[in-house]
């Protein structure tokens, strides 16, 4: 899995075999170290829920992503077009997230 944070967006990158796992109810877990002043976790989970939420704080969040959707982005892979959430903010601006499963692995398993 791959995070990337830009601003007011939030990017995560997966590969096949780590949707399968959201799939079966398997949280995926990160980290990121800045240097010696902190270290930043995170975690994705598939939910039930209708929509995608974002929880947590600064050094520790959680983004759970509705199975609905996950279900109906692994039936179109592969795909360049991943999923797009905009989670509201407390009187800031919304924070979208971009969730996309890796097309260079969905098109190398496919050739294999």
């Amino acid at each position: 899995m791959r995070v990337q944070l830009e601003n007011d967006t939030v990017r995560v990158r997966i590969d096949e075999d780590e949707l399968g796992e959201l799939l079966g109810n398997v949280a995926l877990l990160g980290s990121t170290a800045f240097g010696k002043a902190f270290v930043m976790r995170y975690s994705v989970d598939a939910t039930d829920a209708p929509s995608c939420t974002l929880e947590g704080n600064a050094h520790e969040w959680r983004l759970k992503v509705p199975v609905s959707e996950l279900s109906a982005l692994q039936s179109r892979l592969p795909s360049k077009d991943g999923l797009v959430f905009d989670i509201p903010g407390h009187d800031t601006v919304a924070t979208t997230v971009r969730f996309d499963v890796d097309v260079k692995d969905s098109l190398r398993r496919r050739r294999n």
